[in-house]
């Protein structure tokens, strides 16, 4: 949290009022916008119960967006993102020993968001913040597989074998800060990092986590 407050601070302290008097104003009010996301995902080390441990990997990952700007201020809209990287656990199975494990962390979070631009200006910093739901798939077998079965559009009826993972939906909530620019009346584009925590349990409570996001998108009208 301390980060992103200190991130909005500095950009905002970076463009002094002569700059933003140079600049001009922006093509947000009352339009809709779409883009497309790029994510940085910060690994990070949590200790769980009982001595277990799990280290998470960076990784990069994608997401889109949709949004509706109210005036040059003020915007509300939806992201859909996904990040898949890489974990190692590790479990204190008796006095003489440990397990190790690894295996592959699967993320899809759908969130609603606010975001406040400080300036009517075509390049501003801005604060958002989000709340929605993060699935999160292990690829850890927790039975055998069964057999299932369902019709593909494009190949047909099709029969296969499915293995149930530990798995989960969890609620998910963000604060973040960046900068964006309105390149034309048609075209923008932006940067920034946000804190994220998903309300895990299992022994972790709620995991946070850092996110680098690189945008572009378009204005719909």
């Amino acid at each position: 949290m301390m980060r992103v407050r200190s991130l909005a601070g500095v950009l905002v302290a970076l463009l002094s009022m002569n700059a933003v008097a140079e600049i001009p104003n922006s093509y947000r009010t009352e339009r809709w916008e779409g883009g497309f996301r790029l994510l940085g995902l910060q690994g990070q080390t949590l200790n769980g119960d009982r001595g277990s441990e799990v280290r998470i990997d960076d990784d990069i990952g994608f997401g889109f967006d949709f949004a509706y700007n109210l005036d040059e201020h003020v915007q509300f809209g939806f992201a859909l993102e996904w990040v898949d990287t890489d974990f190692r656990t590790s479990n204190e199975i008796d006095p003489a020993g440990r397990f190790e494990g690894s295996g592959e962390l699967e993320m899809t979070t759908m969130a609603l968001n606010g975001t406040y631009h400080f300036f009517r200006k075509a390049l501003t910093p801005y604060v958002q913040g989000a709340i929605g739901a993060t699935y999160l798939d292990t690829n850890v077998p927790t039975g055998p597989s069964v057999p299932v079965c369902w019709w593909d559009p494009w190949w047909g009826y099709y029969c296969g074998y499915d293995t149930p993972t530990l798995s989960d939906t969890v609620f998910s909530y963000e604060v973040g800060a960046g900068i964006r620019l309105d390149v034309s009346d048609r075209f923008f584009m932006r940067g920034g990092y946000s804190q994220q925590w998903l309300d895990v349990d299992r022994g972790v409570d709620t995991l946070d986590q850092g996110l680098w996001r690189f945008g572009i998108g378009w204005f719909f009208q």
